[in-house]
């Protein structure tokens, strides 16, 4: 179901980008019923996107599929064009999107000919009338900027994961709701309206959750709002998150918030509860832990000393990605695929599993507590789960097992 937006009437045809894209007129949604065509819908966006810029058929599918090549361009693009345009009629056809897409001299437009309502112009226009109204009328740029962060509800097209030609617009609409997040914040800070600047931020964090001065504003919210714990475990938990994920250690900014946030006087009872909040990490993250080298290095003689102690068994996993002679692929394509891989890896394994990206094209694991037969089953079964989902594009997946090594032998793997 379509949200209701106060932007619009039930009579708008309205196209919505900003995160899920749909088209909603008359109470029914155009794409719903057709979104397997997603290179007929693909070219319906470029185009969109691309308003009143003339592309011949080849540089269009060139554009939005740039790995295949087409006899015949121009016959693909009026095949795709002329079902675009059917699905576009379906409402009506006299008030209809399809007189929108326009073929002049052998190349293909998107004209203003049938007048729409889209989310990313609407999120333009907002973001635009509120900064001149910063000084004017504060009053007045607070609602509009409210309306323009909710407008955006993710990335630009979000649903088209890897096109190259997106990812300058998604960057611009991503640029606009931060600024406009930011711009609202301060504006706030001035009515001292730390609540709802909590909740600005709580919102802006669920679409994009690294982007770190917005958890610093957060903070600084809590700590004036006197919701000193809550601000030691968001810092705990952001800074393990970062680490983790990132591989980033704290900011100087972030430091300076961690003396404000451990900074409570008469409250050191609390001290060694607010600890296991940060070390528990945020509920959401399931699957094994990823880090760094460097940090994965520690967690290997850490757990060969437990091993050495104990006489339990565990075992390290390679996983590496080549070209069939063996060869690095090409970097754009080996690093979509080991990020894949990386995915898959961390939703398929244990908690208590650690992967760390070894270099370009591997990926290491320690498996505590498995035996060889036990570890190779895990390995193949993370290799299973990638399949399913994703394609190694013509290269090849190499899998290995070792136990760990003894101390003599451990300079040879790690330095």
């Amino acid at each position: 179901m379509v949200r209701e937006d106060p932007h619009i009437s039930e009579n708008d045809i309205c196209i919505f980008t900003l995160g899920k894209f749909y088209i909603y007129h008359n109470k029914i949604v155009l794409n719903e019923k057709s979104n397997r065509s997603r290179r007929m819908w693909e070219i319906f966006k470029f185009l969109l996107s691309h308003h009143k810029t003339a592309f011949f058929p080849e540089t269009i599918l060139a554009k939005i599929q740039p790995e295949k090549e087409y006899p015949d361009p121009s016959m693909v693009m009026r095949a795709h064009v002329f079902r675009l345009k059917r699905i576009l009629n379906q409402c009506q056809t006299n008030n209809s999107l399809a007189n929108n897409l326009v073929l002049s001299q052998g190349s293909y437009s998107w004209e203003d000919r049938t007048k729409y309502w889209l989310d990313a112009d609407e999120l333009e226009s907002l973001a635009a009338n509120a900064g001149l109204l910063l000084d004017s009328n504060p009053d007045q740029a607070i609602n509009l900027y409210r309306k323009a962060i909710a407008l955006y509800r993710g990335p630009y097209l979000s649903e088209l994961s890897f096109s190259e030609w997106l990812e300058p617009l998604r960057s611009y609409y991503h640029d606009i709701f931060v600024n406009c997040v930011f711009e609202l914040i301060e504006l706030l800070k001035d009515r001292k309206a730390y609540k709802e600047i909590i909740k600005i931020c709580e919102q802006a964090n669920a679409i994009d959750y690294f982007e770190e001065k917005l958890h610093i504003q957060l903070i600084e919210a809590l700590l004036a709002e006197g919701e000193v714990l809550r601000a030691r475990v968001h810092y705990n938990e952001v800074t393990s998150v970062f680490y983790r994920e990132l591989g980033i250690k704290p900011s100087e900014q972030m430091k300076r918030l961690y003396r404000l946030v451990t900074a409570e006087p008469g409250r050191f009872e609390l001290d060694l509860l607010s600890i296991q909040e940060g070390l528990k990490g945020p509920e959401s993250i399931k699957g094994a832990y990823l880090c760094d080298s460097e940090l994965f290095r520690y967690f290997y003689k850490l757990e060969k000393a437990r091993v050495e102690r104990s006489g339990q068994t565990s075992l390290l996993g390679l996983y590496t990605i080549t070209t069939p002679n063996y060869r690095l692929p090409d970097d754009k394509i080996l690093n979509e695929v080991i990020q894949q891989l990386q995915g898959i890896a961390l939703n398929s394994l244990r908690k208590i599993d650690i992967v760390t990206r070894w270099n370009n094209a591997q990926l290491l694991i320690l498996l505590p507590g498995l035996n060889r037969e036990q570890a190779e089953m895990v390995i193949a079964r993370v290799e299973t789960n990638f399949l399913k989902k994703h394609s190694l594009k013509g290269l090849i997946l190499h899998k290995k097992i070792e136990s760990l090594l003894p101390d003599e032998h451990e300079v040879n793997l790690f330095e």
